[in-house]
């Protein structure tokens, strides 16, 4: 589905990442949440792009507790090739809810809380 010079870039500068590197991040993922499920909440398209809001809920791997976070992606297509996206995903709430980061983590840190 990506174009092969394709770099899909997030919230961080410098960790722009091939599509090839997806794969080794969805095992990550399903290593601590089990039953996945993806819903697309909005999606917008203009001219080439597509923007999407999706919703990804599943069952913490050591606790069974539900957990679900969101994501946003924006996509510029050429024919049927991504040649350029953006993606943002609340990896905060997903550690939160997976437990492996305390409750209201940037509320700690934006009071200068240190995480231990």
């Amino acid at each position: 589905m990506f174009d092969a010079d394709v770099l899909t870039k997030g919230p961080i500068s410098g960790l722009e990442i091939r599509p090839e590197v997806f794969g080794e991040r969805v095992p990550a993922l399903r290593a601590h949440l089990h039953g996945i499920q993806i819903a697309v909440m909005r999606h917008v398209e203009s001219g080439e792009w597509l923007w999407t809001l999706l919703k990804v809920a599943g069952k913490s791997a050591q606790t069974a507790r539900s957990v679900g976070f969101t994501g946003q992606l924006a996509m510029r297509f050429r024919g049927e090739k991504i040649v350029e996206a953006y993606n943002t995903h609340d990896v905060i709430a997903l550690f939160e809810g997976l437990e492996l980061m305390p409750p209201d983590t940037v509320a700690l840190c934006l009071s200068g809380e240190m995480l231990e």
